[in-house]
Protein backbone atom coordinates (compact mmCIF):
# COMPACT_ATOMS: atom_id res chain seq x y z
CA UNK A 1 0.00 0.00 0.00
CA UNK A 2 2.83 2.34 0.93
CA UNK A 3 4.59 1.82 -2.41
CA UNK A 4 1.41 2.46 -4.40
CA UNK A 5 1.07 5.75 -2.56
CA UNK A 6 4.73 6.60 -3.15
CA UNK A 7 4.50 6.20 -6.93
CA UNK A 8 2.42 9.35 -7.33
CA UNK A 9 3.50 11.35 -4.30
CA UNK A 10 7.21 10.67 -3.73
CA UNK A 11 8.14 14.14 -4.94
CA UNK A 12 5.44 15.97 -2.99
CA UNK A 13 6.52 15.73 0.69
CA UNK A 14 4.13 18.48 1.81
CA UNK A 15 1.12 16.75 0.24
CA UNK A 16 2.18 13.42 1.76
CA UNK A 17 2.52 15.05 5.16
CA UNK A 18 -0.93 16.59 4.94
CA UNK A 19 -2.45 13.30 3.77
CA UNK A 20 -0.78 11.40 6.59
CA UNK A 21 -1.95 13.89 9.22
CA UNK A 22 -5.54 13.72 7.94
CA UNK A 23 -5.47 9.90 7.93
CA UNK A 24 -4.26 9.79 11.54
CA UNK A 25 -6.84 12.42 12.52
CA UNK A 26 -9.66 10.31 11.05
CA UNK A 27 -8.43 7.16 12.80
CA UNK A 28 -8.25 9.01 16.14
CA UNK A 29 -11.78 10.42 15.73
CA UNK A 30 -13.13 6.97 14.93
CA UNK A 31 -11.34 5.24 17.81
CA UNK A 32 -11.81 7.90 20.48
CA UNK A 33 -15.54 7.50 21.21
CA UNK A 34 -15.56 3.68 21.68
CA UNK A 35 -12.37 3.93 23.76
CA UNK A 36 -14.01 6.47 26.09
CA UNK A 37 -17.19 4.41 26.38
CA UNK A 38 -15.17 1.30 27.28
CA UNK A 39 -13.21 3.11 29.98
CA UNK A 40 -16.38 4.70 31.38
CA UNK A 41 -18.14 1.34 31.49
CA UNK A 42 -15.23 -0.24 33.38
CA UNK A 43 -14.69 2.83 35.57
CA UNK A 44 -11.09 3.35 34.49
CA UNK A 45 -10.99 6.99 35.54
CA UNK A 46 -8.46 9.58 36.61
CA UNK A 47 -7.71 9.87 40.32
CA UNK A 48 -7.28 13.53 41.27
CA UNK A 49 -4.57 14.47 43.77
CA UNK A 50 -6.02 15.75 47.05
CA UNK A 51 -3.35 18.49 47.19
CA UNK A 52 -4.15 19.67 43.65
CA UNK A 53 -6.33 22.65 42.67
CA UNK A 54 -9.80 22.37 44.19
CA UNK A 55 -11.38 23.11 40.80
CA UNK A 56 -10.03 19.79 39.48
CA UNK A 57 -12.08 17.59 41.81
CA UNK A 58 -14.94 17.73 39.31
CA UNK A 59 -12.66 15.86 36.88
CA UNK A 60 -12.48 12.83 39.17
CA UNK A 61 -13.31 9.68 37.23
CA UNK A 62 -12.71 11.13 33.75
CA UNK A 63 -11.38 8.30 31.51
CA UNK A 64 -7.60 8.33 31.28
CA UNK A 65 -4.85 6.65 29.22
CA UNK A 66 -6.16 8.27 26.03
CA UNK A 67 -2.61 8.04 24.72
CA UNK A 68 -3.42 4.44 23.84
CA UNK A 69 -5.91 5.24 21.08
CA UNK A 70 -3.64 8.07 19.97
CA UNK A 71 -0.85 5.53 19.41
CA UNK A 72 -3.14 3.08 17.61
CA UNK A 73 -4.16 5.89 15.23
CA UNK A 74 -0.50 6.71 14.62
CA UNK A 75 0.29 3.05 13.94
CA UNK A 76 -2.59 2.59 11.46
CA UNK A 77 -1.67 5.67 9.40
CA UNK A 78 2.05 4.87 9.55
CA UNK A 79 1.59 1.35 8.20
CA UNK A 80 -0.29 2.82 5.22
CA UNK A 81 1.84 5.84 4.38
CA UNK A 82 5.37 5.70 5.80
CA UNK A 83 8.52 3.76 5.06
CA UNK A 84 8.56 2.70 8.70
CA UNK A 85 11.78 0.66 8.35
CA UNK A 86 13.88 3.83 8.19
CA UNK A 87 16.25 3.86 11.22
CA UNK A 88 15.15 7.34 12.30
CA UNK A 89 11.48 6.35 12.27
CA UNK A 90 12.27 3.17 14.22
CA UNK A 91 14.21 5.18 16.83
CA UNK A 92 11.28 7.56 17.43
CA UNK A 93 8.84 4.64 17.54
CA UNK A 94 11.10 2.89 20.04
CA UNK A 95 10.99 6.00 22.25
CA UNK A 96 7.19 6.06 22.05
CA UNK A 97 7.00 2.40 23.02
CA UNK A 98 9.54 2.49 25.87
CA UNK A 99 8.56 5.78 27.48
CA UNK A 100 4.90 5.11 26.79
CA UNK A 101 5.43 1.75 28.49
CA UNK A 102 6.80 3.45 31.60
CA UNK A 103 3.77 5.75 31.58
CA UNK A 104 1.42 2.80 31.05
CA UNK A 105 2.84 1.05 34.11
CA UNK A 106 2.39 4.25 36.12
CA UNK A 107 -1.22 4.66 34.93
CA UNK A 108 -1.99 0.99 35.52
CA UNK A 109 -0.82 1.17 39.13
CA UNK A 110 -2.92 4.30 39.70
CA UNK A 111 -6.02 2.59 38.34
CA UNK A 112 -5.36 -0.59 40.28
CA UNK A 113 -4.74 1.20 43.58
CA UNK A 114 -7.51 3.75 42.94
CA UNK A 115 -5.23 6.62 43.95
CA UNK A 116 -3.21 9.37 42.27
CA UNK A 117 0.22 7.82 43.00
CA UNK A 118 1.56 5.11 40.73
CA UNK A 119 5.26 4.44 40.30
CA UNK A 120 7.61 6.02 42.81
CA UNK A 121 9.66 8.95 41.53
CA UNK A 122 12.85 6.91 41.84
CA UNK A 123 11.36 3.91 40.03
CA UNK A 124 10.08 6.11 37.21
CA UNK A 125 13.49 7.78 36.73
CA UNK A 126 15.29 4.43 36.69
CA UNK A 127 12.98 3.05 34.00
CA UNK A 128 13.29 6.28 31.98
CA UNK A 129 17.07 6.09 32.25
CA UNK A 130 17.21 2.58 30.83
CA UNK A 131 14.68 3.52 28.12
CA UNK A 132 16.86 6.45 27.03
CA UNK A 133 19.96 4.25 27.04
CA UNK A 134 18.22 1.64 24.87
CA UNK A 135 17.20 4.21 22.26
CA UNK A 136 20.68 5.76 22.18
CA UNK A 137 22.29 2.33 21.70
CA UNK A 138 19.99 1.75 18.72
CA UNK A 139 20.85 5.18 17.27
CA UNK A 140 24.56 4.52 17.77
CA UNK A 141 24.40 1.16 15.97
CA UNK A 142 22.56 2.54 12.93
CA UNK A 143 24.15 6.00 12.76
CA UNK A 144 27.82 5.35 13.44
CA UNK A 145 30.41 7.63 15.01
CA UNK A 146 28.71 10.86 13.81
CA UNK A 147 26.06 10.28 16.47
CA UNK A 148 28.09 12.34 18.95
CA UNK A 149 28.05 15.48 16.81
CA UNK A 150 25.91 18.35 18.10
CA UNK A 151 24.75 20.98 15.61
CA UNK A 152 25.25 24.51 16.95
CA UNK A 153 23.38 26.84 14.54
CA UNK A 154 24.81 30.06 16.04
CA UNK A 155 28.40 28.81 15.84
CA UNK A 156 30.75 29.30 12.89
CA UNK A 157 32.04 25.75 13.32
CA UNK A 158 28.45 24.38 13.02
CA UNK A 159 29.13 20.87 14.35
CA UNK A 160 30.65 20.23 17.77
CA UNK A 161 31.79 16.69 18.51
CA UNK A 162 31.08 16.06 22.19
CA UNK A 163 32.54 12.57 22.18
CA UNK A 164 31.64 10.53 25.27
CA UNK A 165 29.79 13.44 26.89
CA UNK A 166 27.18 13.40 24.15
CA UNK A 167 25.56 10.31 25.67
CA UNK A 168 24.95 11.46 29.27
CA UNK A 169 23.77 14.83 27.93
CA UNK A 170 21.41 13.09 25.49
CA UNK A 171 20.05 10.90 28.28
CA UNK A 172 19.31 14.02 30.34
CA UNK A 173 17.77 15.70 27.29
CA UNK A 174 15.44 12.78 26.57
CA UNK A 175 14.44 12.33 30.21
CA UNK A 176 13.87 16.08 30.53
CA UNK A 177 11.33 16.14 27.71
CA UNK A 178 9.59 12.96 28.87
CA UNK A 179 9.06 14.47 32.32
CA UNK A 180 8.36 18.02 31.10
CA UNK A 181 5.49 16.95 28.86
CA UNK A 182 4.21 14.84 31.74
CA UNK A 183 4.30 17.85 34.11
CA UNK A 184 2.53 20.02 31.52
CA UNK A 185 -0.33 17.55 31.19
CA UNK A 186 -2.28 19.18 34.00
CA UNK A 187 -4.88 21.20 32.10
CA UNK A 188 -7.24 20.11 29.35
CA UNK A 189 -5.45 20.24 25.99
CA UNK A 190 -2.30 21.95 27.30
CA UNK A 191 0.33 19.27 26.71
CA UNK A 192 -1.16 18.08 23.40
CA UNK A 193 -1.17 21.57 21.91
CA UNK A 194 2.41 22.30 22.98
CA UNK A 195 3.62 18.99 21.54
CA UNK A 196 1.92 19.76 18.21
CA UNK A 197 3.74 23.11 18.00
CA UNK A 198 7.16 21.48 18.39
CA UNK A 199 6.36 18.63 16.01
CA UNK A 200 5.22 21.15 13.37
CA UNK A 201 8.46 23.07 13.87
CA UNK A 202 10.62 19.98 13.38
CA UNK A 203 8.65 18.70 10.38
CA UNK A 204 8.37 22.08 8.67
CA UNK A 205 12.03 22.91 9.03
CA UNK A 206 13.12 19.50 7.72
CA UNK A 207 10.75 19.45 4.71
CA UNK A 208 11.46 23.10 3.80
CA UNK A 209 15.17 22.37 3.53
CA UNK A 210 16.20 25.58 5.34
CA UNK A 211 17.92 23.47 7.95
CA UNK A 212 19.50 20.15 7.09
CA UNK A 213 22.33 19.33 9.47
CA UNK A 214 21.32 15.69 9.76
CA UNK A 215 23.93 13.40 8.29
CA UNK A 216 21.36 10.93 7.03
CA UNK A 217 20.06 11.13 3.47
CA UNK A 218 17.42 13.75 2.74
CA UNK A 219 14.81 11.11 1.89
CA UNK A 220 15.28 9.54 5.31
CA UNK A 221 14.69 12.91 6.97
CA UNK A 222 11.56 13.45 4.85
CA UNK A 223 10.19 10.09 6.01
CA UNK A 224 10.88 11.13 9.58
CA UNK A 225 9.09 14.46 9.05
CA UNK A 226 6.12 12.59 7.52
CA UNK A 227 5.99 10.29 10.53
CA UNK A 228 5.95 13.31 12.86
CA UNK A 229 3.15 14.92 10.84
CA UNK A 230 1.12 11.74 11.19
CA UNK A 231 1.70 12.01 14.93
CA UNK A 232 0.40 15.60 14.75
CA UNK A 233 -2.78 14.34 13.10
CA UNK A 234 -3.25 11.70 15.79
CA UNK A 235 -2.83 14.30 18.55
CA UNK A 236 -5.32 16.62 16.82
CA UNK A 237 -7.85 13.80 16.84
CA UNK A 238 -7.13 13.19 20.51
CA UNK A 239 -7.56 16.91 21.28
CA UNK A 240 -11.10 16.71 19.92
CA UNK A 241 -11.90 14.71 23.05
CA UNK A 242 -9.37 16.37 25.37
CA UNK A 243 -10.18 20.08 25.05
CA UNK A 244 -12.00 21.67 27.97
CA UNK A 245 -14.17 20.11 29.25
CA UNK A 246 -12.11 16.98 28.62
CA UNK A 247 -13.87 13.70 27.94
CA UNK A 248 -10.58 11.81 28.24
CA UNK A 249 -7.09 12.47 29.61
CA UNK A 250 -3.82 11.57 27.90
CA UNK A 251 -2.41 9.80 30.94
CA UNK A 252 1.26 9.17 31.60
CA UNK A 253 1.24 6.61 28.79
CA UNK A 254 0.62 9.49 26.38
CA UNK A 255 2.59 12.34 27.93
CA UNK A 256 5.78 10.40 28.67
CA UNK A 257 5.72 8.69 25.27
CA UNK A 258 5.24 11.95 23.39
CA UNK A 259 7.93 13.69 25.41
CA UNK A 260 10.40 10.91 24.66
CA UNK A 261 9.45 10.97 20.97
CA UNK A 262 10.08 14.73 20.68
CA UNK A 263 13.51 14.38 22.25
CA UNK A 264 14.57 11.40 20.13
CA UNK A 265 13.34 13.12 16.96
CA UNK A 266 15.57 16.05 17.86
CA UNK A 267 18.51 13.70 18.49
CA UNK A 268 18.26 11.78 15.21
CA UNK A 269 17.84 15.04 13.24
CA UNK A 270 20.61 16.87 15.15
CA UNK A 271 18.13 19.56 16.23
CA UNK A 272 18.59 19.32 20.00
CA UNK A 273 19.41 22.99 20.62
CA UNK A 274 16.68 24.31 18.34
CA UNK A 275 14.09 22.05 19.97
CA UNK A 276 15.30 23.12 23.41
CA UNK A 277 14.63 26.75 22.47
CA UNK A 278 11.24 25.84 20.98
CA UNK A 279 10.38 23.95 24.16
CA UNK A 280 10.83 26.98 26.42
CA UNK A 281 7.36 26.48 27.92
CA UNK A 282 8.23 22.91 28.91
CA UNK A 283 11.47 24.23 30.40
CA UNK A 284 9.56 26.84 32.43
CA UNK A 285 7.14 24.19 33.72
CA UNK A 286 9.97 21.93 34.88
CA UNK A 287 12.07 24.72 36.40
CA UNK A 288 9.04 25.96 38.36
CA UNK A 289 8.73 22.55 40.03
CA UNK A 290 12.46 22.37 40.81
CA UNK A 291 12.51 25.88 42.30
CA UNK A 292 9.35 25.24 44.31
CA UNK A 293 10.72 22.05 45.87
CA UNK A 294 14.14 23.58 46.54
CA UNK A 295 12.73 26.74 48.12
CA UNK A 296 10.29 24.86 50.33
CA UNK A 297 12.86 22.33 51.57
CA UNK A 298 15.63 24.87 52.17
CA UNK A 299 13.75 28.01 53.22
CA UNK A 300 10.33 26.64 54.12
CA UNK A 301 8.69 29.04 51.67
CA UNK A 302 6.97 28.60 48.33
CA UNK A 303 7.91 30.73 45.31
CA UNK A 304 4.73 29.90 43.38
CA UNK A 305 1.17 29.49 44.61
CA UNK A 306 1.38 25.96 43.25
CA UNK A 307 3.70 24.14 40.83
CA UNK A 308 3.93 23.40 37.92
CA UNK A 309 3.64 26.92 36.56
CA UNK A 310 0.19 26.51 34.99
CA UNK A 311 -1.26 25.79 38.45
CA UNK A 312 0.30 29.03 39.75
CA UNK A 313 -1.84 31.02 37.31
CA UNK A 314 -4.85 28.81 38.00
CA UNK A 315 -4.60 29.46 41.74
CA UNK A 316 -4.39 33.16 40.96
CA UNK A 317 -7.86 33.08 39.43
CA UNK A 318 -7.02 32.79 35.71
CA UNK A 319 -9.45 30.54 33.83
CA UNK A 320 -8.26 27.16 32.56
CA UNK A 321 -8.93 27.98 28.91
CA UNK A 322 -7.10 31.31 29.18
CA UNK A 323 -4.03 29.59 30.66
CA UNK A 324 -4.01 26.91 27.95
CA UNK A 325 -4.34 29.43 25.11
CA UNK A 326 -1.73 31.69 26.71
CA UNK A 327 0.75 28.83 27.03
CA UNK A 328 0.05 27.79 23.43
CA UNK A 329 0.84 31.34 22.28
CA UNK A 330 4.05 31.25 24.31
CA UNK A 331 4.86 27.92 22.64
CA UNK A 332 4.34 29.41 19.18
CA UNK A 333 6.53 32.38 20.13
CA UNK A 334 9.38 30.16 21.38
CA UNK A 335 9.11 27.99 18.24
CA UNK A 336 9.28 31.17 16.14
CA UNK A 337 12.42 32.23 17.99
CA UNK A 338 13.93 28.85 17.16
CA UNK A 339 13.21 29.34 13.45
CA UNK A 340 14.63 32.88 13.52
CA UNK A 341 17.84 31.60 15.11
CA UNK A 342 18.05 28.99 12.38
CA UNK A 343 17.50 31.48 9.56
CA UNK A 344 20.02 33.99 10.93
CA UNK A 345 22.67 31.34 11.41
CA UNK A 346 22.23 29.95 7.91
CA UNK A 347 22.28 33.25 5.99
Amino acid sequence: MYYLFMVNMAKIPLLRAMGGAVAALVFALLLGAPFIRYFQKNEYGQEIRSEGPSGHFSKQGTPTMGGLFLYVSLCCATLLLVDFLQPQVIAISLALILFGGVGFLDDFLKLRKKRSEGLSAKGKLVLQFFSACTVLVFIRIYSGSETTQLFVPWSSSAFLDLGFWYYPLSILFIMFFANSVNLSDGLDGLAGGLVIIILLLISGVVVSGIYSPGLAAYQQRVETALYLMILVGAILGFLHFNLNPAKVFMGDVGSQGLGGAIAVAAVVLHMELLVLVAGAVFLAETVSVILQVFSFKVFGKRIFRMAPLHHHFEQGGTGEKSIVYGFWIAGVFSAGCSVIICLIALR
